[in-house]
């Protein structure tokens, strides 16, 4: 590995906000708006397409697992070309396999062809947040990274409401037998505009540089500097170029970057069980408990909605104004003191608000963490891996929970307060022992 000096990095974050970063976000951010929605959709429409594809139990819930094993493949799969072929093929690419995989799955005409067609769609979400985040942490000045970065994680929530009304409206206004294909027709046809959005979108400098190539990260570089109106900033730094292959950029984060990969790991392993965790227990075991018929569980999920975009909101501002630690430390433990809340208040509806703003605000804070700590050659590989780490607890967190709580809802509260404490744990350690990146450059943190 060789280094070369360049002012680079330091004018990309000296750049003052401009209608390019917002065009940007809008045209990368809306990754999570479309992971919601696609989450959110099937859990509201699987009934509808169950009937008509006349499907089993079993069968019905492969279609769900068959978009976690997608995002699990897509992980890996493109979190590496991302860091090999650089952030802009890779996230045109992936959003156009999402596009194609969600619009075809509205013609599916079985099992093999819905569950064929969502693991595409999953293929091209995984792959979508190994790309993304990579290019919104490398484009972004230091100053608004954390809550640039919370605020798109917070848009997660966006899409969960958008669903849940696209959904109503889908199956209360065309037979069942269309209400879940237009449904799945509209998902891909938003994602599709989204990709002729992001042809614009330059290819980050940041990569640019990892890979060698100098010239045309400056040519991105001077072109948003005359947009913006700004004189480049003259100082100079070293940016490492990797020219290894995936074994060598794994080799190299499971020795170099050892305990941040465990610490990155962890919060997204927090993450994803905590939350389907609680989305499988509130219908199967905690409403049912608290006497709350079933037709009132999507309410519930419109409160956790809500309450999880404005927490997402205030977390993702503290985290650029507290610092990583003390906002992550602290919504982790708030976090876990919350789901007691589940259990010892009177009004579940109460205690599922206070739970939902604050422990689905918990993403905006750790997904900055965990991805703005490696170096950009290895990012998107690194990113794809905790990913598949966290989408893995995710799969294994809701038969875990379920299962405890048939022995009484209070034991899969229990177990859900557990998952939290590896959050919890993460974060003092981190506290301890980690690097605060708050305000930091990427070359700096890393």
């Amino acid at each position: 590995m060789r280094l070369i000096e360049t002012d680079i990095t330091c004018r990309l974050d000296a750049l003052p906000w401009s209608w390019f970063h917002t065009k940007f976000l809008l045209a990368l951010g809306i990754t999570w708006v479309l992971d919601a929605f696609e989450v959110v959709i099937v859990g509201n429409v699987l009934g509808s397409m169950t009937e008509s594809l006349n499907l089993n139990p079993f069968q019905a819930s492969l279609v769900i697992s068959g978009f976690l094993a997608g995002a699990i493949i897509g992980s890996f799969l493109f979190g590496y070309l991302a860091d090999r072929f650089g952030r802009k093929r890779v996230f045109l690419i992936t959003l156009f396999l999402y596009s194609f995989g969600t619009f075809l799955t509205g013609f599916a005409w079985d099992f093999y062809s819905a569950f064929f067609l969502r693991v595409l769609a999953g293929a091209g979400i995984g792959g979508e947040f190994a790309a993304i985040h990579s290019a919104i942490d490398e484009f972004i000045p230091a100053r608004h990274r954390g809550k640039v970065d919370g605020f798109v994680v917070a848009s997660w929530n966006i899409g969960s409401l958008l669903a849940s009304v696209v959904a109503l409206f889908l199956l209360e206004n065309l037979s069942p037998e269309w209400g879940w294909r237009f449904a799945f027709f509209l998902g891909g046809v938003i994602a599709l505009l989204i990709v002729w959005v992001r042809r614009s979108v330059p290819e980050s400098p940041r990569w640019l540089l990892s890979k060698g190539k100098k010239e045309k990260a400056e040519e991105i570089v001077e072109e948003l500097e005359r947009e913006a109106g700004v004189v480049p900033v003259a100082v100079k730094c070293p940016v490492p170029v990797f020219e290894g292959s995936l074994v060598d950029g794994l080799r190299f984060i499971m020795s170099r970057y050892t305990w941040r990969f465990v610490f990155a790991s962890s919060l997204s392993l927090t993450i994803l069980t905590t939350y389907y965790g609680l989305v499988s227990l509130l219908p199967i075991s905690l409403a049912p408990s608290m006497g709350i018929p079933s037709e009132d569980v999507p309410n519930l999920f419109l409160i956790g909605s809500v309450g999880g975009f404005f927490g997402g909101v205030v977390v993702s501002i503290f985290s650029d104004l507290l610092g990583r630690k003390t906002t992550g430390l602290g919504v982790a433990l708030l976090s876990a003191l919350s789901t007691l809340t589940l259990v010892h208040l009177d009004n579940f509806y109460t205690a599922f608000a206070i739970y939902s703003f604050i422990a689905f605000s918990f993403a905006s804070v750790a997904y900055v963490s965990a991805i703005e700590i490696f170096p950009s050659f290895i990012r998107a590989t690194a990113v794809g891996l905790i990913s598949i780490i966290g989408r893995l607890g995710g799969v294994m967190a809701p038969p875990l929970l379920v299962s405890v709580s048939q022995f009484g809802y209070t034991y899969g509260i229990y177990g859900l307060f557990s998952l939290w404490l590896v959050g919890v744990l993460a974060f003092l350690l981190w506290s301890l022992f980690g690097i605060e990146a708050k305000g930091k450059s990427i070359e700096e943190i890393t």
